[in-house]
């Protein structure tokens, strides 16, 4: 044989070995791992479910999503010793593609269609930084939550050049005694609801106080001692009501349990939430933690999850304070707050938007008329007419007016239907 022979043998023999690479890299290798499904109430189970579209190299790796142990750029192994870290990682890639699934067959977003492979990093307790990608360990830790990551890279007077695509972020779990790690800041019910109603019982109050004191420059013999008995009454009210406001800011750990802790990884409403930041971030960017850019990843994750009560904690998992898909709170400026981002009061709103609108659609359904909308369509196009600066009051509910204006069948119908909603929780 020939030297050139042996060399063109050499040459087939590694287009066919690296044919062979290529080709097990791009085929699907489903594979069963146990994940967790909720049960009712806080009760929940490991169940065996096939993860599809897994590339075929033994680690949780496919097409859409690349699961990583914290700062490591390669994918899990499936035989890495350390089993807990096996279960975070099935969980959340089984539960990223019911999400994933959900946003392209029902939402219909060709943003989520295309979306690049998504890094998802588990057990990660570094912070973001958006000039090199992670903070440095010892600077900040970070426990019990979760994060959906922007893409970036480093500036150009770096060093480094690190460049890096959306990524989704698990912290592990800590067990914190919260009564005692809690700063109280005001956020329980008690408080929340004082302040709510305590600029209009102060201005009632004030304006009576007002006209009573006209009333006594007018005939003061007449109103004198009533005017007296009034106006003590009357300030004893405004002095409560903010007395008792400032006193209810120090409440918080009356509201919480006594210990707090999230293993996000493994809460499916939670990894639905996140990747609901990550498709709307073609328009509202993933790093501000406001009431409409949380309500609404609260509302899509709602609607995969189906339940009343979405986050609900979940035994020896998670001790996280659900959120209530029917809550009858109602609109006041103190929701508009960044403090406020947690509230449910977004949620509850679209909510009730999207049971008013499947109410209407099934009884023109009767009637062999067509349905006026599907309110998550609406939803869906009124995030691309919002950013991380909007509000509650005039940008999330104008651009669900507007949505709607386009879209609906029945215009006149399908607005006066949300101002409906919007009457019923509270705005004016």
């Amino acid at each position: 044989m020939t030297i050139l022979q042996l060399l063109l043998n050499s040459l087939f023999l590694s287009i066919l070995s690296f044919s062979a690479l290529a080709f097990s890299a791009t085929e699907y290798c489903p594979k069963e791992f146990e994940v967790v499904e909720r049960e009712k109430g806080d009760g929940w189970s490991l169940q065996k479910k096939t993860l599809p579209k897994l590339l075929c190299t033994n680690r949780f790796e496919g097409e859409n999503f690349k699961i990583v142990y914290a700062t490591e750029d390669e994918a899990i192994a499936f035989d890495n010793p350390n089993p807990s870290l096996i279960k975070k990682a099935a969980n959340v890639y089984y539960h990223l593609m019911i999400a994933r699934q959900f946003w392209i067959e029902e939402i219909k977003s060709e943003y989520v269609s295309t979306l690049d492979q998504i890094t998802v990093r588990i057990d990660i307790t570094n912070a973001f930084s958006n000039v090199r990608h992670f903070k440095n360990a010892e600077q900040e830790k970070n426990y019990n939550n979760a994060w959906s990551i922007p893409e970036g890279q480093s500036p150009r007077f770096a060093r480094e050049k690190l460049k890096w695509g959306k990524e989704i972020w698990f912290s592990p779990m800590k067990k914190i005694e919260a009564r005692k790690a809690i700063k109280s800041e005001g956020n329980n019910p008690v408080h929340n609801g004082l302040e709510m109603v305590k600029e209009p019982i102060y201005e009632y109050n004030k304006n009576a106080l007002i006209y009573s004191g006209l009333g006594f420059i007018a005939t003061p013999t007449i109103y004198s001692s009533t005017i007296l008995e009034s106006t003590i009454q009357r300030l004893a009210t405004i002095a409560i009501i903010f007395g008792l406001t400032e006193a209810t800011r120090y409440m918080d750990k009356w509201f919480i349990e006594k210990w707090y802790y999230i293993d996000s990884a493994l809460v499916p409403d939670i990894i639905y939430h996140e990747f609901s930041h990550i498709a709307m971030s073609d328009s509202m960017k993933t790093i501000h933690s406001v009431p409409v850019i949380e309500g609404m990843a609260d509302y899509f994750a709602a609607c995969i999850t189906k339940r009343k009560h979405v986050y609900d904690k979940l035994k020896k998992i998670s001790t996280n304070q659900y959120k209530d898909l029917e809550s009858e709170q109602r609109y006041h400026p103190f929701l508009e707050g960044e403090w406020n981002a947690t509230s449910d009061f977004t949620l509850s709103l679209l909510w009730l938007g999207k049971l008013e609108f499947e109410k209407i659609n099934e009884e023109r359904k009767i009637k062999k008329m067509s349905p006026i909308a599907d309110f998550n369509q609406i939803v869906f196009e009124a995030h691309k007419k919002l950013s991380e600066s909007s509000d509650i009051m005039n940008d999330l509910t104008g651009s669900l007016l507007d949505v709607c204006s386009e879209k609906c069948s029945s215009k006149r119908m399908g607005m006066n239907t949300l101002n409906v909603v919007f009457e019923k929780k509270g705005f004016n």
